[in-house]
């Protein structure tokens, strides 16, 4: 992967971060483009203040060129009069100031020596002096004497001590020959005058300006008018142009050039708002793309992957074994196939808890990956059950060698919780090529094996064998036996009957099914219900026998026998939501009251704890129908879940009532059952009761409920009416002479 994906991909996976850089490298272009707009109004604002300098340029200039009006028509005079008399010159003086305001004095001073002065007040001491001994005044002269033009000075000081604007103009006589020399004319021009509008602030309009000269080379000599450090703050310039010399006229805004605040703050404010937004959209989007990626991830993981242990599934094993055998067969090397099992694994899990169970398969899982090697295959199938796939094993003896090492790595202790747990497990093992060459062989044969070593005791490995292969032929024609007998109405229920210890009445009947065999006969049920529960067929023969119990349920009521039908339900029929909607069409078909249905389960279904069983079975509960836990006492300590999972009926175990008079510790085990029944409030149900004896005994410890040979075996349906009929009269006819009896006394 480039840097640049790579760099995407950080981005991606971090919106928040990605969103706030977004964010930040928006305003940075927000900044560049305000700042751009800021130059472009500042540049406006210059170009507007060049047009009000313009103005006060163009005002100086004017001034300037009167006062060279003036001084150009004082020269026309002396032109005409060279010995201008002293009565004549103020008269023209006068004249000519008073159409000059700017004009303070005018002088003239024949070979640069001054004649006249007008108004000649203050300034006698003038008269006669030779410019020449004035040395600051000589360079405006010289100035005006080489360009032949006005020349006019920055403030200077004067010999009074006073401040004026000097501006000085040479006169050149023609005569035949060439133009001579006689001298100059010089005006004094007042420099609050000629600068009243720079230096009113009222006329600026908020600006401040500076008047200095340029040099020859255009650079800004010191400032004689205004401020000078407005040319520090990147002031508009203009140039007075005058006869011989340039002035410069700079000037700034009193606040500096800016741009108005609130402009400012509304280019900020909208800049924010659409970075802002735009980064939003940003890491809305990553978060969406981050929550679809990782949605995606999760559903890959959980479609190969074990969530509890981390190892593959039975999917995506498939998978890797089918690319296995592909490999192998290029090859043409061998593997086995290990398929594991832990033994009492559900007793270990129902007694010190499921947290217990989890954490113990998490660590069996990594004991399975120890013995393997990375190029090894270690997987869940399901529950308790793992699969490894050794590579490059070619015979028989190496996987024996293989599986007894393995065998010694699982029997070590489990230390949990400061206890420490010795579990073992039974394995099967089918090799490649010789025990099947694709994946569902190769499974099915290694299942086979393994089924077998925990036949012949667990704790050990089998390998397949033709014997399993003959064992598995023979499911699979059962399981097809009973979907066809099922279409072919080859089972029947037969009813056994259990009575109220209480009342000697008959209140339910169970539900056992048999199958009338074309070939082999009437067939019990454990003929053929294991298999059909390994092969799945129970689902099919369950449905089958739900439907019927609830028609024969019809035919006792149609004879006044209100009872209960007890039927017999598989741990596995509950593992689909769907079970919960079949079975209720199946009852509301038959219009059968949900109270009469006792469902007959093995306290395994509550241990599991699978999701599905239990919302089933509560579902089931809410409708009205009533359960009852058979078998009870042979499997585990169910008595913790009696509480979380209530049920109606506790039947003990024939097993128990078997020994009932002859055996100590049976009679216990039974009398504490109903005792626990009694304080749960659940009914006990006493199966396989066979004598009288065992009936006192039973009677004696409170238990409601008796069912057995005792009682009656299980019948057809018609002989089931029949017995519940009479069992019926005998306790009305029984009933009727204890009130005859009572009459006669």
């Amino acid at each position: 992967m480039s840097f640049t994906k790579q760099f995407i991909h950080f981005l991606v996976k971090l919106p928040a971060l990605t969103g706030g850089v977004i964010f930040l490298l928006l305003l940075v272009l927000a900044y560049f483009f305000i700042k751009s707009e800021s130059d472009q109004i500042i540049a406006e604002q210059k170009i507007s203040s060049l047009g009000q300098v313009g103005v006060f340029r163009a005002q100086i200039e004017r001034d300037i060129n009167s006062v060279l009006a003036v001084l150009k028509a004082l020269k026309a005079e002396v032109a005409v009069d060279m010995d201008l008399s002293e009565e004549h010159f103020p008269t023209i003086a006068r004249e000519l100031l008073s159409e000059n305001k700017l004009l303070t004095h005018l002088n003239i001073a024949p070979d640069l020596t001054i004649k006249y002065i007008f108004p000649l007040k203050g300034k006698e001491h003038l008269i006669g002096t030779s410019y020449n001994v004035y040395s600051q005044q000589m360079p405006l002269i010289q100035e005006a004497i080489e360009h032949r033009d006005l020349a006019v000075s920055s403030p200077q000081v004067l010999s009074d001590d006073s401040t004026a604007i000097v501006a000085r103009y040479p006169i050149f006589i023609e005569t035949d020959e060439e133009p001579f020399f006689w001298g100059v004319v010089s005006a004094l021009l007042d420099q609050n005058d000629l600068f009243a509008a720079l230096l009113n602030e009222s006329d600026l309009g908020g600006y401040r300006v500076a008047v200095g000269e340029l040099g020859d080379q255009g650079e800004m000599k010191t400032v004689f008018v205004g401020d000078s450090s407005v040319l520090e703050q990147e002031p508009v310039i203009d140039v007075i142009q005058l006869p011989i010399k340039r002035w410069f006229l700079a000037a700034t805004p009193v606040e500096g050039w800016s741009v108005p605040s609130s402009r400012l703050w509304m280019m900020w404010g909208l800049s924010v708002v659409v970075s802002g937004f735009i980064a939003c959209g940003v890491f809305l989007l990553g978060r969406v793309y981050n929550d679809k990626t990782r949605a995606v991830n999760t559903a890959n993981y959980r479609a190969n992957y074990d969530v509890l242990t981390g190892l593959p599934n039975r999917y995506h094993f498939s998978q890797r074994l089918n690319s296995l055998i592909r490999e192998v067969k290029r090859e043409e090397q061998g593997f086995a196939v290990f398929f594991i099992d832990i033994d009492y694994f559900k007793q270990i899990n129902d007694s010190a808890g499921h947290a217990i169970g989890d954490q113990l398969l998490i660590e069996f899982s990594d004991r399975l990956k120890q013995s393997a090697r990375d190029s090894d295959i270690v997987a869940r199938l399901a529950g308790d059950e793992f699969v490894v796939v050794l590579r490059n094993i070619e015979d028989v003896i190496q996987a024996d060698l293989l599986a007894e090492k393995m065998q010694k790595k699982i029997t070590q202790p489990f230390s949990m919780n400061n206890r420490q747990y010795s579990i073992s497990a039974s394995m099967g093992i089918a090799m490649y090529p010789l025990d099947g060459d694709d994946v569902s062989s190769l499974l099915l044969h290694s299942d086979q094996a393994m089924y077998a070593a925990k036949r012949a005791g667990r704790n050990g490995y089998f390998f397949f064998n033709e014997g399993m292969q003959d064992e598995a032929e023979h499911f699979l024609d059962v399981h097809n036996n009973i979907l066809k007998g099922i279409q072919e109405n080859q089972f029947v229920l037969h009813y056994q009957p259990i009575m109220s210890l209480n009342n000697g009445r008959i209140v339910k009947c169970e539900a056992l099914i048999r199958w009338k065999h074309p070939d082999k006969g009437l067939m019990q049920p454990d003929e053929f219900i294991p298999i059909a529960e390994r092969t799945g067929a129970i689902r099919e023969l369950g449905n089958w026998v739900l439907k019927q119990a609830c028609k024969d349920h019809r035919k006792f009521m149609e004879n006044d026998i209100d009872i209960q039908i007890a039927i017999n339900r598989s741990v596995n029929e509950f593992y689909s939501a769907r079970a919960y909607e079949k079975w209720k069409a199946i009852i509301r078909e038959n219009g059968i009251d949900c109270r009469k249905l006792v469902f007959e389960i093995t306290e395994s279904l509550f241990m599991d704890k699978h999701v599905n069983r239990i919302n089933v079975v509560s579902a089931l509960r809410k409708m009205g129908i009533e359960f009852a836990v058979d078998d009870f006492g042979t499997g585990y300590s169910a008595i913790n879940y009696l509480r979380s999972y209530p049920v109606n009926y506790l039947k003990i175990d024939k097993s128990f009532i078997q020994d009932l008079l002859h055996d100590e510790q049976d009679r216990t085990l039974v009398e504490v059952i109903v005792k626990m029944g009694t304080a749960l409030n659940i009914g006990v149900i006493a199966e396989g009761v066979e004598n009288d004896g065992q009936v006192d005994v039973l009677r004696s410890f409170g238990c409601e409920y008796i069912q057995g040979y005792w009682l009656a075996p299980a019948v057809p349906i018609e002989q089931a009416i029949a017995f519940c009929q009479d069992a019926q009269d005998s306790l009305l006819s029984s009933v009727r002479g204890t009130d005859k009896l009572n009459n006669d006394d």
